[in-house]
């Protein structure tokens, strides 16, 4: 009788499978927070200024960039006395993903402001889509083939959600897709500076957020100007409430969306994303009571059934590679 022998598993060390379970939990938590709270600001109070509240979650983004780089020991990536500074080689790398971030931010907001939020998560759940492609478009890289099949039903849930969607705007869908679009780039840009150029979650938001606030700035003026002046804003306790709140999340959303990069993967990011969406489906349909159709309920049984095929990509890869193959040597020979 043969004895065969198994591989044993490899095993992860305890503090960084700690540090990678915290930041896909805490992403998850500020994630469904922050589009909810976005959008009950935009329903049920007198605010219809979606550039502007992203100008003050990108000014709350540099101010706590700001005070961790100036005043603690986790500022001190690039040396003591450059804490301050990024190298000269990196600032058009960080300054372009200031600006893809921003726009993601924005768009996502406008989005918001047409559409529930179950249904803008549901058109951010093509997102993994497009990092694959975005990938080996800029990369010439590309995922494994297990991977790639998993984008299938993501896709495919997605596009069904948004054929079913009752609630729908034209402008709402075209923001939400341009923020789909933005959000990918983005996870490549952030999978370079972290994991290539090695720099830390901290310094990265501190650094982007400093030309992303003069760019947000010039845009609300333009296109929201009466935001500055407008007497139901500035009088309303109950509504900065709220938009602190959402600064908060912000923070905490940018902050995790960096870690989970850096302990996983740009694809798993947006994996994640589609998890977040199906939970935000169910807090959309409790907070809002918004009406969801058959069509959509099976585009987000298609999105489970991705995102748990991405998830066991590896098992299902080492099971028809060895399992099914072994199994069927035993059986011919």
């Amino acid at each position: 009788m043969d004895v065969i022998m198994k591989r044993p598993l490899p095993i992860i060390p305890l503090k960084l499978q700690t540090m990678t379970n915290f930041s896909m939990v805490a992403w998850l938590v500020v994630s469904i927070s922050l589009a909810n709270v976005n959008r009950w600001v935009f329903v049920y109070e007198p605010f219809n200024y979606p550039i502007f509240l992203t100008m003050l979650h990108v000014l709350s983004n540099f101010l706590f960039g700001s005070f961790i780089v100036c005043f603690t020991p986790m500022g001190a990536v690039f040396g003591d006395a450059d804490r301050m500074k990024i190298p000269p080689n990196l600032y058009n790398k960080v300054v372009i993903l200031g600006m893809v971030h921003t726009a993601s931010i924005a768009c996502g907001n406008i989005a918001l402001q047409y559409l529930y939020v179950s249904f803008v998560k549901m058109i951010f759940a093509t997102t993994p889509l497009v990092t694959v492609v975005l990938y080996h478009v800029m990369f010439n890289r590309s995922y494994d083939y297990y991977v790639n099949i998993a984008m299938v039903p993501l896709c495919v849930g997605s596009m069904l959600c948004t054929v079913g969607e009752i609630n729908f705007s034209v402008l709402g869908f075209l923001a939400a897709v341009t923020a789909t679009m933005l959000r990918g780039i983005k996870s490549i840009l952030q999978d370079v500076l972290l994991k290539d150029e090695r720099i830390d979650s901290v310094s990265l938001l501190y650094h982007m957020s400093k030309p992303s606030i003069v760019i947000i700035a010039m845009a609300t003026l333009i296109f929201e100007r009466p935001a500055f002046t407008d007497p139901n804003v500035w009088k309303n306790i109950s509504l900065w409430f709220l938009v602190g709140l959402s600064c908060l999340c912000a923070i905490g959303y940018n902050i995790m969306n960096f870690l989970v990069t850096f302990y996983t993967s740009p694809v798993t990011l947006q994996v994640l994303g589609n998890i977040s969406m199906m939970l935000t489906v169910l807090f959309s349909l409790l907070i809002f009571q918004n009406e969801i159709s058959l069509v959509s309920v099976t585009g987000i049984m298609c999105v489970m059934v991705g995102t748990v095929m991405y998830q066991k990509s590896n098992d299902i890869r080492n099971f028809v590679t060895h399992g099914l193959s072994r199994s069927l040597n035993d059986k011919y020979k």
